[in-house]
């Protein structure tokens, strides 16, 4: 998708019809060449039909406005980089593989991920109408003890965003974001580079939005923010908010850490005082710790977790 694809989606997206020859004229492209065009959107997925004397039509307007998020980029103090995919294996390993050539704080989205993934390589069920992005941040210095704050951080950020939209989400440490005892995001942060040296961090974020149905593989453990709400939900305006949100308390988080964070984590976080199974074995969460580690007490010992597999027994 080119540059002329996102001014034929953007016109689409705001008139109810527009024709073929007011396209051409704008791109200065011939009526067959935006044709063309047109059919090329229509076999990525995009809901376009066409009315004689009336012209063209975006029947499905629940859609990424890309030109809206790089107009977002371009304003942004911290953001440097746009990329937009159509269907790519996994965001996250997009990045990994194309860093090198890709500014710091760059954002890549797909709207369709084939082999996305969570913690433990566990397989992300790809549902529509969601969001799938990935953020990149190049670091001076690699350090493994900034992947649990940095997940958490973000984490919070996310919900933070989505109840300002009327969501009334909370957080799973240390990775998910989940609503009516179900979760609705997953967020995966990896490190690449040499350990005490130049590297990155790569923060996936997965949020199911606007799917009517949860397959019923996961339908038990999984929700989507609609399915719960009975509204639909505007994904452009979420991932700028994300982003907006995720900018403007980064600094606080690099000069502060997560301890900035640490009490509006623990307001929305809902492994506090539960019995959970770290790894398979049994243990009650009393306390998230200055860094972000889960202070547990287990055969009457204090236990601090910076990693690991957690369930939560509701």
């Amino acid at each position: 998708m080119d540059e002329k694809d996102i001014c034929i989606l953007k016109k689409l997206y705001e008139n109810e019809y527009i024709s073929g020859e007011e396209l051409a004229s704008l791109l200065h492209v011939s009526r067959m060449a935006i044709n063309k065009r047109i059919k090329s959107l229509q076999a990525l997925g995009y809901r376009i039909e066409s009315a004689k004397k009336k012209g063209y039509m975006l029947v499905d307007k629940d859609l990424i406005r890309i030109w809206e998020i790089e107009g977002h980029i371009q304003s942004s103090n911290l953001f440097k980089g746009f990329i937009y995919l159509n269907e790519v294996d996994s965001t996250n390993a997009y990045v990994k593989q194309n860093q090198q050539y890709l500014p710091n704080a760059t954002l890549v989205y797909a709207e369709r991920q084939t082999q996305g993934r969570g913690r433990f390589s566990r397989r992300w069920v790809d549902l529509d109408k969601g969001i799938k992005m990935s953020i990149l941040l190049k670091l001076l210095l690699l350090d493994l003890e900034k992947i649990v704050p940095f997940t958490l951080f973000t984490g919070l950020v996310i919900n933070r965003v989505l109840r300002k939209h009327g969501v009334e989400s909370f957080i799973k440490w240390s990775n998910d974001i989940y609503l009516n005892g179900k979760k609705v995001c997953g967020i995966l942060s990896e490190l690449s580079g040499e350990v005490e040296g130049f590297g990155s961090i790569i923060i996936g974020i997965g949020i199911n939005v606007n799917a009517k149905n949860v397959p019923e593989e996961i339908k038990d453990i999984a929700t989507t923010l609609k399915a719960e709400t009975l509204h639909d939900f505007d994904r452009t305006r979420l991932i700028i908010d994300i982003l907006k949100e995720f900018e403007r308390e980064l600094s606080n988080f690099e000069k502060y850490g997560f301890s900035y964070f640490r009490d509006e984590y623990k307001s929305f976080c809902i492994n506090l005082g539960k019995e959970i199974l770290v790894n398979g074995e049994r243990m009650l969460c009393k306390d998230i710790g200055k860094n972000g580690e889960l202070v547990c007490e287990k055969d009457g010992k204090i236990v601090e977790i910076s990693s690991g597999e957690v369930t939560i027994r509701f």
